[in-house]
């Protein structure tokens, strides 16, 4: 009876009294707030944003690709240094192992040409960008060739009979976009630039300066071992480093007999295939991706300069 009596309680009041009612139940109120906001959450990009955003996305491409470039060629000139220094090392050490003379090459040939290729080619307008470096070994402990003022190397040549006499110690090496320069960096002594990282003492002269024309030696050799000095090989190594059985270092010209010098040079600096900057006159060491390798001739130290 109290609930009817309430009823009837309610039903008498004026209108303004009563609870108001919802227009829709709570259940559905709820669902039509999460729809409004799936809708919104799940708009799209308008064609304007996209392309304001694939806008910035090029410029940022645009001034970040010369960054890539740079930090691209240092790896590969900073790979190469410490290859060939550990080629170098590797050939003294052989050297003084076994009780022979050990002969380094160097080549820088056409990097546009492919490395499968042969010959490779070390003449024309663009023999740059890709150096190779090969380690042979002699098998009898000779050195095939007599030290002498002049004409020296003709024995070399006389007894070379196709590399029958040498033997090759490890693997063909080859560096892309590397360049030997082909004078020097110049002078850049400690004193002058106590300093810099790429202050040293260079070698008596230019035939110990590894690229240079006057340092193109005696004993040149050709890869694969077994073709002769003039045709049929892949690789001809005219710019060699040997080590004699005591692990002393030299570069056998035409003109410098015996001389051991001080120390030895390689000068490197990166390029973009077969194309690198020409060094200006008042070159600054200690500015780009340029290095050096020096070696000690009689102590065998290989030492690296990087800016």
């Amino acid at each position: 009876m109290s609930g009817i009596r309430h009823q009837k309680s309610e039903r008498g009041k004026p209108h303004y009294a009563r609870a108001p009612r919802a227009l829709y139940p709570t259940s559905d109120l709820r669902s039509l707030i999460f729809a409004e906001r799936g809708r919104e959450s799940f708009r799209g990009f308008t064609l304007l944003e996209l392309l304001i955003v694939i806008g910035i996305i090029a410029i940022l491409l645009v001034l970040i690709a010369p960054a890539f470039t740079t930090i691209k060629s240092g790896t590969e000139v900073t790979t190469a240094i410490y290859g060939v220094k550990g080629l170098l090392e590797n050939a003294r050490a052989y050297a003084k192992a076994n009780h022979t003379y050990v002969f380094v090459g160097f080549a820088e040939v056409d990097s546009s040409v492919d490395p499968s290729v042969s010959p490779q080619i070390t003449t024309g307008d663009t023999p740059y960008g890709r150096v190779a470096v090969a380690v042979v070994a002699s098998k009898d402990g000779t050195s095939q060739y007599q030290y002498a003022t002049t004409d020296q190397g003709n024995d070399w040549t006389a007894n070379y009979a196709n590399g029958a006499h040498l033997i090759a110690v490890g693997k063909l090496q080859t560096y892309e976009n590397l360049h030997f320069v082909p004078v020097d960096f110049g002078s850049w002594s400690p004193t002058a630039h106590p300093n810099s990282k790429m202050a040293r003492y260079q070698p008596t002269g230019p035939p110990y300066i590894l690229g240079n024309a006057l340092s193109s030696s005696v004993t040149p050799f050709t890869w694969p071992l077994g073709s002769p000095l003039d045709s049929g090989y892949q690789y001809r190594f005219d710019r060699v480093i040997n080590f004699d059985p005591t692990g002393i270092a030299r570069i056998a010209t035409s003109t410098n007999g015996d001389a051991i010098p001080h120390v030895m040079e390689i000068d490197f600096q990166p390029s973009h295939g077969t194309v690198f900057q020409p060094l200006p006159a008042d070159f600054n060491q200690d500015v780009g991706n340029n290095a050096v390798i020096q070696l000690g001739t009689t102590s065998g130290a290989v030492r690296v300069f990087r800016p």
